[in-house]
């Protein structure tokens, strides 16, 4: 017990059991095997605030491209080759994305806390040799629109750097962001509809919600997709397709770590834009190149079904509802319809990985899986998987729209860094999203959730 607590006391010292709110309690452990859990009773939650008919206002127009206001969202609906779509983000969010770089985001979430710009620019350009011909030529079309809007000091490396940002931040100066995914269907909602929930718990003093946009790609012969990001941005770590394929990200760690990879953000579009079905969104994650490690949920509303992903450099571990690998062993248990993650890794590959690189930065030997969970459920991150799963199984056939937005909402998931938050419903290719406050600076589950009804866009 000794040895327990002062492992805890040095994890905490790292940092690895923050943005635990105050009011985060561990649920208790599910039932052993051989005894019947007891029926799980539902909390009362808080539910937020929603918009569900929101003026839709047109701001601007750029050729095919279009800068709208929805509530309380800005959406830019690009439409065309890659080129054409990058100038019209560029034309229409220029202000925007020089605020991003020069004063906003790229400014306070980097270089303000010690990156230098040598070190960026070196990791950044490892990751730019990944990117598909098509996005540079959407980075030169953003250069091109902002040249035309009058912006003559930023262009493709600013826009470079802003799609690599993930992986330079997953480590020091910065902490690691924390965030929470879920995917119910079939028995756990109102109609069987797949309902796909997601917090961003990155950095609400960064400035980037001060930039937020919605950006909707029409791109000329291809799927239509949707992600809630920042202006300037060629991807995203969230969002959702004309074809109802659904995908959120939460970071994790892991010893399997490159920079010579696709970045996140771009991981993530390049399956929305390509992927028509669930095994084709798994197979695009499959193939890489990957970069550092992180968790994914990802669903397809047409079945419905959804899987998570948890991956790195080296290996990508594809679990479905129910996956025998998501066990006690690991102190995780699997559900059915249901798929759900937050910052640790569920199957034995990844925790093993996770407890390596721990426990040589610590010099402990975490080789026994008995210490890695008990350690493990001292965490936030556990916690939150834990809270998600019971409260999940306390509304058979109930969880709708507000029912979702609630589990966001409360308990150890609420969190006081939520940069966005959204409920997707690609059934009705209907999105709820909220972005963190600016004046006040709150999260984004303290604000308003717009309806975004993307059924015209995604024509």
């Amino acid at each position: 017990m000794k040895r327990l607590l002062s492992l805890l006391l040095i994890l905490a010292s790292l940092g690895l059991n923050a943005c635990v709110p105050k009011e985060a309690v561990p649920a208790p452990p599910p039932a052993p095997k051989d005894q019947a859990a007891p029926p799980p009773k539902a909390e009362s939650l808080q539910t937020p605030k929603v918009n569900r008919s929101p003026e839709v206002k047109l701001l601007d127009r750029e050729g095919a491209g279009e800068l709208y206001q929805v509530g309380d969202l800005r959406v830019c609906v690009m439409e065309g080759t890659p080129e054409e779509m990058g100038f019209q983000q560029g034309r229409l969010l220029a202000s925007s994305i020089r605020h991003m770089v020069n004063e906003g985001y790229l400014q306070k979430s980097l270089y303000a806390r010690g990156y230098t710009p040598e070190y960026v620019n070196e990791q950044s350009e490892r990751m730019a040799k990944n990117f598909p011909p098509e996005y540079l030529e959407e980075i030169n079309g953003i250069e091109k629109g902002l040249r035309a809007a009058g912006e003559q000091t930023i262009g493709a490396k600013e826009i470079r750097t802003a799609a690599t940002v993930a992986e330079i931040q997953h480590h020091a100066p910065n902490a690691p962001p924390q965030c929470s995914n879920f995917a119910v269907f079939g028995k756990w909602t109102t109609d069987g509809r797949l309902l796909h929930g997601r917090n961003l718990d990155w950095n609400i003093n960064g400035s980037a919600q001060d930039d937020a946009v919605v950006l909707v790609w029409r791109p000329k012969g291809g799927t239509p997709f949707m992600m809630p990001t920042w202006a300037g941005a060629i991807g995203g770590v969230s969002g959702m397709n004309a074809k109802g394929i659904t995908i959120g990200e939460m970071t994790s760690s892991t010893e399997n770590e490159s920079y010579d990879g696709l970045p996140l953000f771009l991981i993530m579009r390049r399956i929305l834009e390509k992927a028509s079905t669930l095994d084709e969104a798994v197979a695009i994650m499959q193939a890489g190149p990957r970069t550092l490690g992180w968790n994914f949920v990802v669903g397809d509303g047409k079945i419905p079904d959804a899987r998570a992903m948890e991956v790195d450099a080296q290996t990508c571990d594809v679990f479905a509802p129910r996956d025998a690998r998501e066990s006690a062993a690991t102190g995780a248990w699997a559900m059915e319809d249901a798929v759900r993650r937050t910052n640790h890794p569920c199957g034995e590959t990844q925790l093993r990985k996770v407890a390596a690189k721990y426990g040589r930065e610590l010099k402990q030997d975490f080789s026994d899986m008995g210490v890695v969970k008990e350690l493990l459920k001292s965490q936030n991150t556990w916690q939150r998987y834990e809270w998600l799963g019971r409260q999940i199984e306390a509304r058979p056939g109930a969880i709708d729209i507000d029912e979702a937005l609630q589990l966001l909402s409360n308990g150890p998931v609420k969190n006081d860094a939520t940069l966005h938050s959204w409920v997707l419903d690609p059934k009705n290719e209907v999105a709820y999203v909220a972005n963190a406050g600016v004046n006040p600076v709150v999260p984004a589950t303290e604000t308003t959730y717009t309806k975004l009804d993307l059924r015209e866009w995604f024509q």
